[in-house]
């Protein structure tokens, strides 16, 4: 019993501890880092962030502190992010989503999965709902299903031979600098359907954040990509939205069911793929 309760005293003393030693500005410091690691200039952040140049460094320097690492290198007055920023400052823009999302009462959780709920101020409404994978067999679309089947049969490399039976109706993503950025567009999936090949085809190259028609519900539904990579599974959801068909035009509404699966380039490095299967049955 002594042991026992020594134990607890321990444990305690080290959540105390834990809890005193988070600093009271962290969502600003998460704020400074994030926005310093996509500008790589002091000026343009301390501008976007309406702080001072002094301001940023100091939230950088804690949060160096604090995780035990360098997060940045300047190299000739120019930032650059360490392997460790690199590495941290997906984890940082997750938890800022997360937080805004939570704060703005859109986003939800029902037994462990997600629910998304928001309307944008320019008319767009955004309803999303990630469901258990294996509910792709009872609930799926054919494409999905097949998508699902593939993914196994192909062992996750993207160049497999399997996978060729839906390389035209799925768009790619590689990370890049804590973002994901497209790599190739098939010319029958979702987004070429729907937005024209030429807007499709233009997409290559150009990161999910520089999306014409992104929006902040999109912020927090690109976790999607995050959770499939790092968990090296699949994510299933059911999107209902507004759209439209090309920038500035006129929304229309759609009906999704998505896989996002993790995957693999043919030199090892990460990929993601996401099928889109646009219906009714949702």
């Amino acid at each position: 019993m002594t042991t026992i309760i020594a134990e607890h005293q321990k444990n305690y003393k080290g959540n105390r501890l834990a809890s005193e030693t988070v600093p009271p500005v962290l969502f600003e410091m998460l704020r400074s880092f994030t926005v310093l690691a996509r500008h790589l200039n002091l000026s343009r952040t301390q501008a976007e962030l309406g702080v001072t140049r002094q301001t940023v460094r100091r939230h950088i320097d804690i949060l160096e502190e604090v995780k035990g690492t360098k997060l940045f290198n300047i190299v000739d007055r120019q930032y650059r992010l360490t392997p460790a920023g690199a590495h941290l400052v997906a984890e940082a823009e997750a938890l800022l989503t997360k937080a805004e999302a939570w704060l703005n009462d859109y986003v939800t959780s029902v037994n462990g999965l997600y629910l998304v709920k928001t309307q944008l101020d320019n008319g767009r409404w955004f309803y999303a709902q990630q469901h258990p994978v294996d509910q792709v067999w009872s609930i799926g679309v054919p494409l999905l299903k097949k998508g699902m089947q593939v993914w196994v049969s192909s062992e996750s490399q993207l160049e497999h031979r399997m996978m060729r039976k839906i390389r035209p109706y799925i768009v790619v993503y590689r990370k890049h600098n804590g973002d994901w950025v497209c790599v190739s567009v098939g010319e029958k999936s979702s987004y070429a359907t729907w937005l024209g090949w030429t807007w499709a085809k233009s997409a290559v190259g150009c990161s999910y954040k520089q999306d014409p028609i992104h929006s902040h519900a999109d912020n927090f539904m690109v976790r999607a990509y995050d959770t499939a990579h790092e968990t090296g599974s699949v994510w299933y959801d059911h999107v209902c939205t507004r759209f439209p068909r090309h920038e500035g035009g006129k929304l229309h509404p759609v009906n999704y069911q998505r896989l996002i699966f993790s995957c693999a380039f043919p030199n090892g490095q990460p990929a993601v793929a996401a099928l889109v299967a646009r219906t009714n049955h949702i």
